[in-house]
């Protein structure tokens, strides 16, 4: 968000991705934090948000088949809640 001072928001995303990401070292996932924060999209949102956004195409990448499957018949249709 716009109103959180740059440094702050920094080190916020860098802590998100940090929870994702144990072996990368801290400073390169500030580097990251760093150019996320200058994406006019992700710099609207919260930290978290902003990190949990650009990690989503790689956390469903690594989505167990089970849950996914769970989440979607064949077909395409979501499964009927018993």
């Amino acid at each position: 968000m716009e109103n959180i001072p740059a440094t702050l928001w920094i080190a916020a995303c860098a802590h998100r991705l940090r929870q994702r990401w144990h072996t990368v070292d801290a400073l390169e996932l500030e580097d990251v934090a760093r150019t996320l924060r200058r994406d006019a999209r992700l710099r609207a949102m919260l930290p978290d948000e902003a990190a949990n956004d650009w990690l989503r195409p790689l956390t469903e990448a690594w989505a167990p088949a089970s849950v996914a499957s769970s989440r979607q018949l064949p077909s395409g249709q979501p499964p009927i809640s018993p």
